[in-house]
Protein backbone atom coordinates (compact mmCIF):
# COMPACT_ATOMS: atom_id res chain seq x y z
CA UNK A 1 0.00 0.00 0.00
CA UNK A 2 1.04 3.45 -0.46
CA UNK A 3 -0.82 6.54 0.48
CA UNK A 4 -0.33 9.87 -1.59
CA UNK A 5 -0.66 13.09 0.76
CA UNK A 6 -0.50 16.86 0.60
CA UNK A 7 2.56 18.44 2.92
CA UNK A 8 0.53 19.23 5.92
CA UNK A 9 -0.60 15.47 5.63
CA UNK A 10 -3.83 15.45 4.53
CA UNK A 11 -4.36 12.05 2.65
CA UNK A 12 -5.44 12.80 -0.65
CA UNK A 13 -5.85 8.77 -1.94
CA UNK A 14 -4.55 5.49 -1.09
CA UNK A 15 -3.38 2.99 -3.65
CA UNK A 16 -3.47 -0.64 -3.04
CA UNK A 17 -0.49 -1.69 -5.33
CA UNK A 18 2.65 -0.21 -6.71
CA UNK A 19 1.24 -0.44 -10.55
CA UNK A 20 -1.26 2.16 -9.51
CA UNK A 21 1.31 4.66 -7.70
CA UNK A 22 3.40 4.17 -10.91
CA UNK A 23 0.55 4.73 -13.58
CA UNK A 24 -1.16 8.28 -11.30
CA UNK A 25 2.72 9.61 -10.74
CA UNK A 26 3.19 8.88 -14.70
CA UNK A 27 0.09 10.52 -15.61
CA UNK A 28 0.87 13.24 -12.93
CA UNK A 29 4.26 13.93 -14.69
CA UNK A 30 2.90 13.81 -18.44
CA UNK A 31 0.73 16.78 -17.00
CA UNK A 32 3.17 18.83 -15.49
CA UNK A 33 5.33 18.22 -18.72
CA UNK A 34 2.77 19.56 -20.36
CA UNK A 35 1.86 22.59 -18.83
CA UNK A 36 5.27 23.72 -19.13
CA UNK A 37 5.71 23.33 -23.04
CA UNK A 38 2.04 25.13 -23.07
CA UNK A 39 3.55 28.13 -21.31
CA UNK A 40 6.39 28.12 -22.69
CA UNK A 41 4.34 27.71 -26.34
CA UNK A 42 2.20 31.08 -24.83
CA UNK A 43 5.44 32.69 -24.36
CA UNK A 44 6.75 32.66 -27.50
CA UNK A 45 3.64 33.91 -29.35
CA UNK A 46 3.14 36.33 -26.73
CA UNK A 47 6.34 38.17 -27.79
CA UNK A 48 7.64 37.32 -24.13
CA UNK A 49 10.95 36.06 -23.41
CA UNK A 50 12.14 33.88 -20.62
CA UNK A 51 14.23 37.28 -19.24
CA UNK A 52 10.81 39.17 -18.64
CA UNK A 53 9.48 36.57 -16.20
CA UNK A 54 10.26 37.13 -12.50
Amino acid sequence: MATLMTENGVVLRIFSDIEEVRKVWQDWCSLQNDRVASQIQYLGKSGLSEQNIP
